[in-house]
């Protein structure tokens, strides 16, 4: 007996006219039908708004989902998030699915900001360029500094910046 399960999953990030970004995730299998919008609002990365979706053989906290997702509006996409969004939306009392669709859309977010950048650094191959470039990227990103070593006030990166 031949056993078939087909699985799609999409995360979309789109801006809108005001500013904000409307972040959409669905998941579709044989077994579940999920949805997730977010609302994520720039340059602070909160999350305005949230609504959830699930259908067919819903998983533990499934029946719930318009209510628990609710629980990530005002959470903010940076530090801790992993552990805030699993708090409140995963665990005992509510859905994982949700919070990795949490999670996945908050990804898509940081990604739609620093892919078009990446893009353009794999272009340059001058050493002074490259750092100029990285340099007027944590200028237009702030919350990059000291999110990592290469971001640290020390760092050749972030000398002479005085952020």
């Amino acid at each position: 007996m031949t056993i078939k399960f087909l699985r799609s999953k999409i995360v979309e990030v789109e801006p809108k006219p005001d500013g904000s970004l409307a972040v959409s995730w669905r998941l579709t299998d044989d077994l579940l039908k999920a949805e997730v919008e977010l609302t994520v609002q720039p340059p602070e990365l909160e999350i305005l708004e949230a609504s959830a979706k699930l259908e067919r053989f819903l998983p533990q906290g499934g029946q719930d989902a318009a209510d628990i997702i609710e629980k990530i509006e005002g959470v903010s996409i940076g530090q801790g998030l992993r552990k805030i969004v699993r708090g409140l939306v995963g665990g005992p009392d509510g859905c994982p699915l949700l919070a990795e669709a949490v999670l996945e859309c908050c990804n898509a977010v940081i990604l739609h900001f620093t892919r078009p950048g990446i893009e353009l650094g794999e272009g340059i191959t001058d050493p002074d360029e490259m750092l100029a470039g990285i340099r007027a990227m944590v200028q237009t990103n702030p919350r990059l500094v000291r999110s990592c070593i290469s971001f640290q006030d020390d760092s050749p990166i972030m000398k002479g910046l005085n952020l």
